[in-house]
């Protein structure tokens, strides 16, 4: 009997021994080292800390220090294995290595601990989700073109006032990019404007590719992209990172709200929506998205806000308007709205807003109207010539509006088509054509030659003697108007107060008398001339 009895307790030893060997040997590397430092926590480390130690040393996986990091980062478990990382919210979030049968090892005040999810009420109400990883710890693709692209930027740098990959980003230079990139349309850099650009939405209604704002600790709003279960993705000190609705406090607790940019809305800052608009204006505008802004810049390499409106309206239009945005102010139909008001439709494609107190006292910036509270404008504010929404920011700085339709170059008149094709033809005394250039007389003499088949005098003193006088409000475009300088300088009349003349500053050019400095008291008076007979 006691021999009997002797071989099942061999059996059985050997049946435990063997069942605890193949445990052993298939237990994961991560559980198998976080039991080993199960006893004093020497290295004084908290839960997430540890979780980071057992990961690198078993698996040579870097996770993250803190655990809302490590929590973004994995993948979500629904059954549970040995190495996968459980987490618990406690006073903040907490991260253990899970063994098996309900065990984890977590750091306690008692130190390394091996504590069970299913015999511990504390730590199964406390029990948040689990997540798991493997070498590639690359983000989960997202059907959601927005969060794919956004995912795609994880690790980029942050830099100040930023918005492409080589630069780096800020959170409205993120957004601003991955919007552009994934959808072709140009959002503002500034949270502020996203916020309102866009549909509210209330936070458990949230959707992946909706933008989360919070505020900053100067108090100013920043953006980023929600991509599902309370994560986030948003430019960081420390780069592009996501994190947790939840479990990143520093978010959590700056949280303001939400928005959603529809197809409908994205439609409306998309260049596409323009490319063939009506409007010539609006039209021509597109073609300069993307320039760089700089402050009395005058070239297509970088330029303001009057520079992109008097090059728009001049190509596409034939309308003259002055270099500066206050002197803009002055020519043109007012429209007599002082005051914008979303949605009321006050204006016309094309229209152009004038804006006051922005970087300088009185009018100081302007904008071509694109429709549905939408403007297109070379603004300091987001760095280059885009499409914006008319934001409070706008709202606050409008002073007024002007339409120019009707002060575009009118060419019934022969002599003045033949004119507007000279602009730009350089100054030269004594010159009589286009390839040497013009004097004042030398100018007048050839487009009425060349036009009218009319031979003038060579100079403006001689013209002045010849033709019939007219007033100044009876004059017709194809008129010429004359001025008192060092001798009699001539100019073709093209209506609307506007005149082309040779100037030495700036060759052919086209004047408008009603904010000139410098003509307007040299005006001596007008002549017209019977070209029928010739």
């Amino acid at each position: 009997m006691k021999r009997f009895l002797f071989s099942i307790f061999l059996l059985s030893s050997f049946f435990l021994f063997f069942t605890n060997t193949a445990k052993a040997e298939d237990l994961d590397p991560a559980a198998e080292f976080a039991l080993d430092l199960v006893g004093e926590n020497e290295q004084g480390y908290i839960t997430s800390e540890l979780v980071q130690h057992v990961y690198q040393e078993s698996k040579s996986i870097s996770l993250p220090r803190s655990a809302a990091d490590q929590w973004v980062e994995g993948e979500n478990v629904d059954n549970l294995q040995a190495g996968d990382v459980v987490f618990f919210q406690g006073t903040y979030l907490m991260s253990g290595i899970y063994i098996n049968d309900g065990r984890f090892v977590i750091v306690t005040s008692e130190g390394v601990s091996e504590r069970n999810l299913e015999t511990s009420e504390y730590w199964s109400d406390a029990y948040q989700g689990a997540k798991r990883y493997s070498e590639d710890l690359s983000p989960p693709s997202s059907n959601n073109e927005i969060v794919a692209q956004a995912k795609d930027l994880l690790g980029t740098p942050y830099k100040r006032n930023g918005s492409s990959p080589a630069e780096g980003f800020n959170t409205g230079g993120f957004v601003y990019y991955v919007f552009k990139e994934a959808t072709g349309s140009w959002l503002s850099k500034r949270p502020s404007s996203l916020l309102e650009a866009g549909m509210d939405v209330e936070k458990d209604e949230l959707e992946t590719g909706d933008l989360v704002f919070f505020e900053n600790d100067e108090q100013e709003p920043i953006s980023g992209i929600y991509s599902g279960d309370d994560q986030f993705i948003i430019a960081t000190s420390s780069g592009v990172q996501e994190r947790d609705l939840r479990y990143h406090s520093y978010y959590a607790d700056r949280y303001i709200g939400a928005s959603r940019f529809t197809e409908e809305i994205l439609e409306k800052s998309n260049p596409d929506t323009y490319s063939d608009h009506e409007d010539p204006a609006v039209k021509e505008a597109m073609n300069y998205l993307g320039t760089p802004y700089l402050l009395t810049g005058s070239t297509l390499e970088a330029f303001d806000c009057s520079f992109l409106v008097q090059m728009v309206f001049r190509d596409a239009m034939d309308i003259y308007l002055p270099r500066i945005t206050y002197k803009q102010w002055k020519v043109g139909e007012d429209l007599n709205i002082d005051e914008y008001e979303l949605g009321n439709n006050q204006f016309t494609p094309g229209d152009v807003l004038f804006f006051s107190g922005t970087w300088q006292e009185g009018i100081s910036h302007s904008a071509i109207y694109l429709g549905n509270d939408y403007i297109v404008h070379a603004t300091g504010e987001e760095g280059e010539t885009t499409i914006s929404y008319m934001s409070e920011y706008w709202r606050d700085h409008y002073t007024g509006a002007k339409n120019f339709d009707d002060i575009a170059i009118q060419y019934e008149n022969e002599a003045v088509y033949e004119a507007r094709q000279l602009v730009g033809t350089k100054y030269n005394q004594g010159g009589v054509s286009p390839e040497e250039g013009f004097d004042t007389g030398g100018f007048v003499q050839y487009v009425y030659d060349v036009a009218l088949q009319h031979k003038l005098p060579r100079y403006g003193s001689q013209q002045w003697k010849e033709g019939t006088k007219v007033s100044r409000e009876e004059a017709e475009p194809g008129d010429i108007f004359f001025f008192q300088g060092s001798s009699i300088i001539p100019a073709i009349y093209v209506g609307n107060n506007q005149m082309i003349v040779a100037t030495k500053s700036s060759g052919i050019s086209v004047i408008d008398l009603t904010i000139s400095d410098y003509w307007p008291s040299r005006y001596i008076g007008a002549r017209t001339y019977d070209t029928e007979s010739d």
